[in-house]
């Protein structure tokens, strides 16, 4: 299920996942949000609801204020940038029980093992 999220949610989820697990504290997002103590506020609260961030209470610069950490992490293609499954003419008939197997592919295994020569798989 899709949650609708503001323009300035999703700028606020952008700032946060740049501090992944030191999270920000609300009045560091809302200064670079450009935005009101209290919208920033709103914004943080919405996030918790969602499951977004985790309000965590925190004594800094003389008072209590919360700081923001997000539940969420940033993903990257990096990882499987390359990986041959994608543009094999083999692709439609690949599977675990068909009659071509990732198990078995070449093409796959050179992948993985850093050596891919662009030859075809066995199957």
């Amino acid at each position: 299920m899709q949650m609708k999220m503001t323009k300035l949610e999703e700028r606020a989820i952008k700032l946060l996942l740049k501090y992944e697990d030191s999270g920000m504290l609300q009045s560091e997002l809302w200064h670079k949000l450009g935005v009101t103590s209290r919208e920033g506020s709103r914004i943080a609260i919405k996030l918790e609801k969602k499951g977004i961030v985790k309000r965590v209470k925190e004594f800094a610069n003389d008072r209590w204020t919360r700081r923001l950490v997000p539940l969420i992490k940033q993903l990257s293609i990096a990882p499987i940038k390359g990986a041959p499954c994608p543009s094999c003419a083999y692709e439609s008939v690949c599977g675990l029980e068909r009659s071509v197997s990732p198990c078995t592919c070449v093409r796959l295994e050179e992948w993985v093992l850093g050596q891919d020569t662009g030859t075809g798989p066995s199957g």
